[in-house]
């Protein structure tokens, strides 16, 4: 005859075998179901035979982008922003390539001098230039936009920050305005001008390009126009 702990053992044992069986089974179940195990297989299907469906040749694949939308309105800056209006808040503009051609070292001694007594209420001279601080970054930002609104160009950042006094921004610009334009596309570009050639068999062909010559012929073409009617 069998013991009665030993029947109760093997119970115990039998038991805890279903038990484990059965939450397996329903581990395995709720991992299909949550993965979408039918999904999956569709999936794969339908990647595995992609060739074999048909294509419609009228389908057309249209890709929604702002100009195609049926919202898309093109801005009109007189409809959009009607009192809009920018206005230059330097007295004058002075572009890059004309800035030798137009200040040279005395000129532009009279235009620091004078922008530094309008902002500071205070007159200096050229001597006091060195003496002149900017160590206040306030005080210099408000020099600076004076200056190029009353040179009519601007002033590099790199320029401004280490110009701690005027004499030092004086004599960044005096470099500036000393320094033959360049091409910022071609820095390296050779630039020739008349008085660089003093042999009279030597000249600069100063024709205009092709495009300068058809806009100079547009313009001329539409006064005439204007004119006759």
């Amino acid at each position: 005859m069998l013991s009665l702990s030993r029947v109760l053992g093997q119970r115990v044992s039998v038991h805890a075998s279903r038990s484990r069986q059965l939450s397996y089974s329903h581990t395995r179940l709720f991992i299909g179901n949550f993965f979408g195990k039918k999904e999956v297989k569709q999936r794969e299907e339908i990647i595995k035979n992609q060739d074999d469906y048909e294509v419609d040749p009228e389908t057309k694949i249209v890709i929604l982008k702002e100009e195609n939308s049926p919202d898309y309105k093109p801005f009109n800056p007189e409809e959009d922003m009607p009192d809009f209006v920018i206005e230059q808040w330097k007295h004058q503009v002075v572009k890059p390539r004309d800035i030798e051609a137009t200040y040279d070292t005395t000129n532009l001694i009279q235009t620091i001098s004078q922008t530094y007594e309008e902002t500071f209420q205070s007159p200096i001279t050229q001597e006091e230039f060195h003496n002149a601080s900017l160590s206040d970054l306030e005080a210099r930002f408000k020099f600076a936009k004076s200056l190029q609104q009353n040179l009519g160009f601007d002033i590099s950042d790199y320029t401004l920050s280490k110009s701690h006094t005027v004499g030092e921004l004086f004599n960044a610009l005096e470099k500036v305005i000393n320094t033959r334009w360049t091409n910022e596309r071609n820095p390296n570009a050779i630039v020739l001008r008349p008085e660089d050639f003093s042999a009279p068999n030597v000249y600069l062909n100063q024709q205009p390009s092709e495009r300068a010559q058809k806009a100079t012929y547009d313009r001329i073409a539409e006064e005439a126009r204007n004119a006759s009617i």
